[in-house]
């Protein structure tokens, strides 16, 4: 298999975008954000430092932005939209949270985004980049955005909400949820704090009763009513701290991937959950995949969805999830295309 999250190679048109905005996440990985604007300065010494609300800047089109409060990721990227439009990207410093604020701002927008790991939770990058990226590789994309080539990525519509990486819900998101109450305590454990909610939450109830219907992608109609262990939809492959629930998903497709496993004893979710890790689960028998255009899920018992997207946690009795084909402009960066 191709191991490039892309179906297709980028369009390098890298000289139409000249109007940078590094949006810097103050709260995520552990206060870097003090290294990456040494960094974004070596390479670009004519950088300005910009707030919300200035003025468009008519000189130094590479401008550093630090986040002050809630939402205001979205509103830098909105406003540099407003700015500069297809002429402009935003580089996002900061987690899977940041991404998804970037990322919804920006869909069917003229500005692109690219991301510079720095979070705790930072598993759309891992899907970008193949792997874990360190704080010493972080830096090394503000380099590489000198180099950037765009193209355009799907996104997931999930009932008002967005996704460019995963949706998952029940057991995996009660374990996401005990993770980030982990995390906020003990931040020095990083995606480790994925295992410890495994680990706190071993003994729950792991099933959920699930009615769901999914159009596929030869145009069939597919109603399943059955209790899952598991349950993935995303454009992304990794998710929980490297775990690889989708491991053949890609980002431009047009199509999400589907993932959702049998109920099963405790034992039998212990090895699924080593090979689930690892991206081996695919071949096994209470594992079940598809590509989907859209889909329609509920618990089949009328409780209320536990669900999360991009690591958001949300609540709802129902979901409808649909394919946003193209819907963004990613900034692809070199040290994913290995």
């Amino acid at each position: 298999m191709d191991h490039s999250p892309f179906s297709s190679p980028p369009v390098h048109f890298s000289e139409h975008r000249p109007y940078i905005r590094f949006i810097l996440s103050r709260g995520a990985g552990k206060g870097r954000a003090h290294a990456l604007t040494q960094e974004i300065l070596r390479h670009y010494p004519h950088a300005t430092h910009t707030r919300l609300g200035d003025s468009r800047p008519e000189s130094g089109q590479v401008t550093i932005s630090l986040t002050r409060g809630p939402d205001h990721v979205r509103e830098l990227a909105l406003e540099w939209d407003r700015f500069w439009g297809d002429q402009g990207v935003c580089y996002v410093a900061g987690g899977d949270g940041s991404v998804n604020e970037v990322a919804s701002a920006l869909v069917g927008k003229g500005c692109a985004f690219g991301v510079i790991p720095a979070g705790t939770g930072n598993d759309f990058a891992r899907s970008l980049y193949q792997g874990d990226v360190r704080h010493r590789q972080a830096l090394e994309l503000v380099a590489q955005t000198k180099h950037s080539q765009f193209s355009p990525i799907d996104v997931l519509k999930v009932n008002d909400q967005y996704s460019v990486n995963v949706f998952s819900l029940g057991y995996d998101t009660e374990v996401l949820h005990a993770a980030m109450r982990i995390q906020r305590r003990m931040r020095m454990l990083g995606s480790s704090a994925y295992v410890a909610g495994v680990m706190r939450t071993l003994l729950r109830r792991k099933s959920v009763p699930l009615h769901f219907e999914y159009l596929d992608i030869s145009g069939q109609r597919v109603i399943v009513d059955q209790s899952c262990i598991a349950f993935v939809v995303g454009n992304g492959r990794m998710y929980g701290g490297g775990y690889q629930p989708l491991p053949q998903a890609l980002l431009d497709d047009s199509v999400a991937d589907l993932f959702y496993a049998d109920q099963m004893g405790l034992m039998r979710f212990a090895r699924l959950l080593s090979d689930y890790r690892f991206g081996r689960h695919i071949t096994k028998p209470e594992a079940h995949m598809a590509q989907v255009h859209e889909i329609d899920v509920e618990r089949s018992d009328g409780e209320p969805l536990l669900w999360n997207v991009d690591g958001i946690v949300c609540e709802s009795q129902k979901v409808h999830i649909k394919t946003m084909p193209h819907a963004l402009t990613l900034a692809r960066l070199p040290l994913g295309e290995n």
